[in-house]
């Protein structure tokens, strides 16, 4: 866990005690990332610099210090090879690790008038990203050369989430202006359009599949199937806005996690 102290905690699941406090950054964390690999930890802060610990021992690995503000995206890319962070300032940064220095810097914007980037994700096994602005663009890029590799274009408002499918070509991206949005990788052609009645907030691939959640301003979170954007599940029960959501793989179960502005968690059967 992260919090606006600036301090980064490792529990322990099974008992619920912390294991180790991970000290450095001055302001408030905005997320943690594990290492698919685990033992190592990743964090962002408002002070414009990303953290990287090794777990248990509590000990700073590397300090990614360039960007020029808040750095509020981020994680392991390639994978695991890069990390890849995306700041206030309006750039995306491909990192290397052992060294703590840039390879790659992407301007969402001009530099001149910077907009702000509003979501981030890496591809859990390619080496590519996307990540949405909040003018309503998307773009993807690769990690390994830099290059931007589309731009793709079909909102109207701020892009608040962006993700891949890990078991077919498809990325997904939702907006503010109610579409969840499915793509193409290989053409980076337009497979679907999915309506919701408000904004999207998150949306989430569920692991080796390809159905896909996603949660609005509205209340409500939908499951779809990204094959025919067929909407399988309409889970209602939150008071005010689903702000973000968790999936649980247990031997015999899965289940959907929702936390919501009505200061409420929900746990919720998934049987698809």
């Amino acid at each position: 866990t992260g919090g606006l102290d600036g301090i980064v905690r490792v529990w322990s699941a099974d008992a619920g005690e912390p294991v180790v406090a991970l000290e450095g950054p001055t302001q408030g964390i905005n997320w943690v990332a594990w290492h698919s690999r685990g033992a190592v930890l990743l964090a962002g802060s408002e002070d414009a610099t990303a953290w990287m610990w090794k777990v248990p021992e509590g000990s700073v690995m590397q300090i990614f210090s360039v960007h020029s503000g808040s750095v509020s995206y981020g994680g392991f890319a390639n994978g695991g090879r890069n990390i890849i962070t995306a700041s206030e300032d309006g750039t995306v940064r491909v990192w290397n690790p052992r060294a703590g220095t840039v390879d790659h810097c992407l301007h969402a914007s001009s530099p001149q008038e910077p907009y702000a980037i509003t979501c981030l994700a890496a591809h859990p096994s390619q080496a590519v990203y996307l990540f949405g602005i909040e003018t309503g663009a998307v773009k993807m890029a690769h990690a390994e050369t830099g290059k931007v590799l589309a731009a793709l274009s079909s909102h109207d408002a701020s892009v608040e989430s962006v993700g891949f499918c890990d078991c077919m070509p498809l990325a997904a991206t939702g907006s503010m202006d109610g579409k969840l949005c499915i793509w193409e990788l290989n053409t980076f052609s337009l497979r679907h359009t999915c309506t919701h009645g408000a904004g999207v907030v998150e949306l989430l691939w569920r692991r080796q599949s390809p159905l896909l959640f996603s949660c609005t301003v509205s209340r409500e979170i939908r499951l779809w199937d990204a094959r025919s954007a067929e909407c399988l599940k309409v889970l209602t029960g939150h008071r005010d806005a689903v702000l973000c959501m968790a999936i649980g793989y247990a031997q015999d179960a899965t289940y959907l996690i929702s936390g919501s502005d009505d200061h409420t968690v929900r746990v919720w059967s998934i049987d698809v």
